[in-house]
């Protein structure tokens, strides 16, 4: 065999160990995990995107984001993702991002995500877990649905407070907006305290079931799950210089009276 037959399968062979070789900083893994970017809207001012987790074959919708793209392993530094992460995608979008991977931990696949804002302190990720994929199935922090929007949410804080309240008629959200001077009462008060004053109607408010951005005349802003609650963020409503950040205060099936 001459050298130049004998040069190509030697090098077509090296090709196929180094395709087989992990990236630097990254165990084998048992799972085979892809997380894929699915756009649903082509609306340019208020794009979404829905987040698709593939592990061994098996194939969930696990979470939505505005925009939405694969974060390669040479960036998962800058986005605090471990090394170890086995897919990571993410995407900034009207001044906040939404970051999300996997990894394997104790035999399983668990998924974390977070949110960041240009206003935030720091430049730090608060990842949560919001899922596991064990023994062949997704146990998950589902989405929020418009039901569990419905309820009240407050910040009170002695430079001024804030309640929003939420219903849901039909496929319609109706909210309204109370702002208080001072620090608010007991939530067993708060009733006799709206009683008295005047609400301001947030209409219209137009929310993206999928992703949970909204539109309303307080400007643009989402709600999104948190450690065992739900919060509303409004980005363009600033308070000491940071978006205003409601969490829900009463049970999921108190909602305002609605006509």
């Amino acid at each position: 065999m001459s050298r130049k037959t004998s040069f190509f399968p030697t090098l077509l062979l090296l090709f196929a160990l180094a395709s087989c070789v992990s990236e630097p900083g990254r165990e084998p893994s048992a799972f085979q995990v892809k997380l894929e970017c699915q756009p649903l809207s082509q609306d340019e001012s208020m794009p979404q995107s829905a987040v698709y987790a593939i592990v061994n074959q098996n194939k969930v919708k696990i979470s939505a984001m505005s925009t939405c793209d694969s974060i390669p392993f040479s960036q998962y530094e800058d986005y605090q993702i471990p090394q170890a992460a086995l897919a990571a995608v993410g995407g900034w979008w009207a001044g906040s991002g939404d970051y999300l991977y996997a990894i394997e931990e104790e035999g399983k696949v668990a998924f974390y995500r977070a949110h960041a804002d240009e206003m935030q302190e720091g430049n730090g990720y608060a990842y949560e877990r919001i899922g596991l994929f064990e023994n062949g199935r997704f146990d998950l922090q589902l989405p929020l649905r418009a039901e569990d929007l419905a309820g009240a949410y407050s910040q009170s804080n002695e430079e001024g407070s804030h309640i929003l309240f939420v219903g849901l008629k039909e496929d319609t959200i109706k909210a309204a907006f109370f702002e208080v001077d001072g620090v608010l009462p007991p939530v067993n008060q708060l009733n006799l305290l709206m009683a008295a004053m005047e609400p301001r109607p947030l209409e219209p408010f137009e929310l993206n079931f999928t992703s949970m951005h909204f539109r309303c005349p307080l400007g643009e802003g989402e709600f999104a799950r948190t450690n065992g609650g739900i919060a509303v963020i409004f980005r363009e409503k600033q308070f000491k210089g940071r978006p205003l950040r409601l969490e829900k205060i009463l049970a999921e099936d108190y909602s305002m009276p609605v006509q």
